[in-house]
């Protein structure tokens, strides 16, 4: 899934972290020292596609996320610390909080001087409400599935007064029905006002106008959406911060075609712009001097996915037989694929220094739990050859393609299409493939058909990409249930992995988590379910005029209530 958010699981909930706090304290970045940080002012934002809605129940992709996020706010406001490699989290709707000994609850006190967007106040009952809407099915959240995590009455229904229960206007407690890792991140969900809500019925939100009027207590409240075109965010003046954004207007302008945002950028009709491609990074670089280019990096790879099971007997078995795949069912097979390819030409190729081999979904910011000594699976077709002929792989034909029990290695590599990136990687990852004998058929999907197809599992190979979710809970990728785990779209199945999930969910202490994840990253860097390609940096480009950006792997728009312009009109 390709950037997306995810109706099926809470672990992508917060790919972008709750974007704003009450920024009490003056930052202290290498622009103050010679800008005064002045109110007013104006940044144009370039953006690929318009938002679906903007409310954070129903919000799934990246963008409008992003956006809601400015809109509405958390309990806490959370930052990926790079130092530390591990989230950090401050004071938002909450000035305070207190987290029990055994992580089995979290008390929350509350800035109940706040005011939504529409001038009504804020107080425990918008908190306790806003977790009702999540979880109940007959609203349809995308993030019901946080549910989980509360207590449960003996039908299986959320108990939401045990739950969520409110000791006066400014304090709420919320319990779970278990120890948990990270309470602050669990419960980081934007909050939305019980008054707008509880006037509208819970099946009817979804269609409600409610979805295009958000009213919210962020940074930043709507002003217009002219549809396909441009998204006004102006300050919100009456949520009553300590300190309030410096910028008048955030303006997200709709520019669905790439080269366009980049000459916008580059002519000034536009100031800030994420996702440029390295070259484009680099000429910017050298030749723009009124732009600044800035890289996030850390939570972005590609990677060639292989069916690990028969998939055709599995459904027409209605789920009931699973057998390997008669090409990728062997763990083997698949460490002779990642030999045979020559994953660096395609880094330097492409990217540059704008990049790094990847070799396992744990990426190297998160320091405590990356492991540094995987099999780096170095380029060596000869080795790839040999692992395929001890698996029965050999050109019995003289047809210069492999065979096996009569089968030749042929098959099929799809990939969504619009990705410059990987049609140059797959021009090599073919060659590579055919120069040991295998013969690869490249095909191109637009990307709404081929993510529908990868979640069904349809293919026997293809290339995507994943952002990684900032608790790590790789569950929902990795568990052998392959039914029930619909981002495990290799379809990957290790007893020992299982055992690895479950002892994480009963484990608190740090020494074993890291020993947990250092033993799942050795089990998958060995069966090379998938082939780990390479991380992927966020390139962004904005005009120097922008003073205080702060780019953190949660967002480019972290801290955006600190960004202001020079000479601010």
């Amino acid at each position: 899934m390709e950037r997306l958010f995810s109706r099926f699981s809470f672990i992508l909930l917060v790919l972008l972290g709750t974007l704003f706090f009450d920024c009490k304290e003056k930052t202290s970045l290498e622009d103050q020292s010679h800008f005064t940080p002045q109110f007013g002012g104006s940044v144009i934002v370039a953006i690929p596609n318009d938002v679906n809605n903007f409310n954070p129940l129903f919000s799934q992709d990246i963008i409008t996320g992003l956006i809601t996020d400015l809109v509405f706010g958390g309990l806490n406001f959370s930052e990926f610390d790079l130092a530390e490699g591990k989230l950090v989290y401050h004071p938002n709707l909450a000035k305070s909080w207190e987290i029990g000994n055994d992580k089995k609850n979290i008390t929350y006190h509350l800035k109940t001087d706040l005011k939504w967007s529409d001038g009504n106040g804020f107080n425990a009952e918008d908190v306790k409400y806003s977790f009702y809407l999540y979880t109940n099915p007959k609203v349809g959240s995308v993030r019901q599935d946080i549910g989980l995590y509360f207590i449960q009455q003996a039908k299986g229904e959320i108990d939401y007064d045990r739950s969520f229960e409110i000791l006066n206007d400014s304090t709420i407690k919320i319990s779970f029905s278990k120890s948990v890792d990270d309470p602050l991140f669990i419960t980081g969900l934007p909050i939305l006002p019980k008054h707008i809500f509880e006037k509208i019925e819970s099946d009817k939100i979804t269609t409600h106008n409610v979805n295009s009027n958000p009213v919210g207590i962020g940074p930043f409240k709507l002003e217009k959406w002219n549809e396909q075109q441009q998204i006004i965010l102006v300050r919100n003046d009456s949520a009553n911060y300590d300190k309030i954004p410096y910028l008048s207007k955030l303006i997200f302008k709709i520019l669905p075609d790439y080269n366009t945002r980049v000459n916008q950028l580059k002519s000034g009709e536009v100031e800030m712009m994420q996702n440029l491609r390295p070259e484009d990074a680099r000429e910017m670089k050298n030749n723009y001097p009124q732009l600044k280019v800035e890289s996030i990096s850390g939570r972005d790879y590609d990677y060639i996915g292989w069916n690990n099971i028969d998939q055709k007997l599995y459904e027409q078995s209605g789920g009931k037989v699973i057998k390997p795949h008669p090409l990728f069912g062997s763990v083997k097979v698949r460490q002779a694929l990642t030999y045979a390819l020559n994953k660096k030409e395609i880094l330097e190729g492409f990217f540059g220094e704008f990049g790094s081999l990847a070799l396992s979904p744990v990426s190297p910011i998160f320091k405590n739990k990356f492991h540094n000594n995987l099999n780096s699976y170095d380029y060596d077709p000869q080795k790839a050859v040999e692992i395929l002929s001890s698996e029965g792989w050999k050109d019995t034909d003289g047809d210069k393609i492999l065979d096996k029990n009569g089968i030749p290695f042929k098959f099929t590599l799809s990939m969504p299409s619009g990705k410059p990136h990987r049609e140059f990687a797959v021009t090599i990852i073919k060659n590579n493939l055919e120069a040991i004998g295998i013969s690869v058929n490249v095909e191109m999907i637009e990307p709404t058909v081929f993510f529908n197809n990868m979640f069904e599992k349809k293919y026997d190979a293809w290339i995507a990409g994943w952002m990684i979710p900032l608790d790590l809970d790789f569950e929902y990728f990795w568990s052998s249930d392959i039914r029930n785990n619909f981002f495990n779209t290799s379809s990957y199945q290790n007893k020992e992995i299982d055992n690895i999930f479950a002892k994480l969910h009963e484990t608190t202490d740090k020494d074993i988590t890291r020993n947990l994840f250092l033993r799942f990253q050795e089990i998958l860097n060995n069966d090379q379910p998938v082939t780990f390609l390479y991380w992927v940096e966020n390139l962004v480009g904005y005009n120097s005029r922008i003073k205080n950006v702060k780019l953190n792997p949660l967002a480019f728009t972290n801290r955006v209530w600190e960004w202001f312009e020079v000479d601010a009109k």
